[in-house]
């Protein structure tokens, strides 16, 4: 039976609760907590320390989430549960973080935010890593999987255009406006997917047997998995650090006030949301491998151009602009690929085990990419306020700017190891012989 457009519409709004959230947490959350010495509501080690202890334990308890969700029955499903039940803990938690309760410096703070942090980043993949799975449920054949990732990648960049607009509605309004629309958008986007949602393939043979450790183990014997996530994980790390440097390099390197950081993200988004249209037709000209490989090497070069901010000939605010122009080029294909490759990883998994086990790739996957999310934060509570105590300084943004590069050319060389080059090659030939 094919997949209902109301299905297809469902699934592809969680592509803004997969992104608005947890970009505004990342770029945002050390402009609340520790923006400067003067104003800070944590001191900028200490709140390094908790992101990334937060980020690490949610990262570890993913997989387990992702085992549960794949052994669960129940009449809804194994993935519907987790959507259903953990959604308003989850937007309300995010409205809690951005509102520590005392003003200046306080362990309280401290004791709040690394709480209601923690939660957040366990009700996140709680919810998020069942939704992910929900793609290989309702979709049944690989068109269907592209259509609905499709729809998915759509209401991405819808959200990420709405992120963009975050320093705008701080400016006007504040954090609790802020919070509160945030939090109400994600709820809306993940409530059709709640209430329609139906799996199609509740009971599978032969998995139910194996442990969580078992499971583990067979996912990370996967040469191609242990390339993929490792070479995406170094983009991140690199990646991670510059958003969260974005804000700074406006406020403290410019002068400027957060609308501007808004302005900036605006054209990287809506360049990249025109490109997004290109991508499936380089893949089917060159193939999910080169055209992968090529956005992490374009990723790494954009880095490295953003540590020259303001070293070049023109104004500063060029120079930056120009970057996140730059930049577009490969976010378009790092916003499309990795779980379009990661879905072939999953179908040679099921040829070499007999299991199909999605919510465990999606959740070690989640897992090791958010330990280096969190290492993130630690380079960055590091190398951004390098000479200036608790104030971020010119020469801390641009070690960023070099860390992040050098993350992201490693994570490149990584994925150039990935075995399973030519499954597209070997799909085409498969789908014309069928024809």
């Amino acid at each position: 039976m094919a997949v209902k457009f109301s299905e297809k519409v469902a699934f592809g709004l969680g592509g803004i609760a997969l992104t608005l959230p947890d970009m505004v947490f990342t770029q945002w959350i050390f402009m609340r907590y520790s923006p400067n010495e003067q104003d800070a509501l944590v001191k900028a080690s200490l709140f390094g320390a908790i992101f990334l202890c937060a980020r690490v334990i949610g990262a570890v308890a993913e997989p387990l989430i992702g085992h549960w969700s794949d052994n669960c029955r129940t009449r809804w499903g194994r993935r519907m549960p987790f959507v259903r039940f953990g959604l308003i803990p989850l937007v309300v938690l995010f409205f809690l973080m951005w509102h520590p309760p005392m003003q200046g410096i306080s362990f309280v703070n401290a004791v709040y935010a690394y709480v209601v942090i923690q939660l957040y980043l366990l009700f996140y993949p709680g919810v998020l890593t069942p939704y992910l799975s929900l793609l290989t449920e309702i979709g049944n054949t690989g068109q269907e999987r592209v259509m609905l990732m499709t729809a998915q990648g759509v209401f991405v960049m819808i959200g990420s255009i709405v992120f963009g607009l975050v320093g705008v509605v701080l400016n006007k309004f504040g954090w609790t406006v802020m919070a509160l629309i945030v939090s109400t958008l994600t709820f809306s986007s993940l409530l059709p997917i709640a209430i329609i949602g139906k799996e199609r393939s509740i009971e599978r043979l032969g998995d139910e047997g194996v442990s969580f450790l078992q499971a583990v183990i067979w996912s990370l014997k996967s040469r191609a998995f242990l390339h993929l996530v490792i070479g995406t994980s170094f983009y991140f790390l690199g990646f991670t650090s510059i958003v969260m440097s974005l804000p700074f390099w406006v406020k403290v390197y410019l002068g400027m006030g957060e609308e501007v950081v808004s302005y900036l993200m605006l054209p990287l988004l809506l360049i990249t949301l025109v490109l997004f249209v290109f991508v499936g037709k380089i893949v089917d000209r060159w193939g999910k491998y080169r055209v992968f490989a090529c956005t992490l090497l374009l990723a790494s070069i954009g880095l490295f151009i953003l540590a020259g901010v303001g070293l070049y000939p023109g104004k500063p605010l060029i120079h930056l602009f120009g970057v996140i122009v730059w930049m577009a080029i490969p976010v378009a294909g790092l916003a499309v690929l990795p779980f379009a490759i990661l879905t072939d990883v999953i179908d040679d998994d099921e040829k070499r085990t007999g299991t199909r086990r999605e919510a465990i790739f999606f959740a070690i996957q989640g897992t090791i990419q958010k330990i280096f999310i969190g290492c993130a934060g630690g380079m960055f509570s590091v190398l951004a306020y390098w000479g200036g105590g608790g104030n971020v300084t010119e020469t801390g943004l641009r070690l960023v700017a070099i860390a992040g590069g050098v993350s992201v050319f490693v994570g490149f060389l990584i994925f150039l190891g990935y075995p399973l080059k030519d499954v597209d090659v070997v799909k085409k030939a498969s789908e014309g012989a069928e024809g």
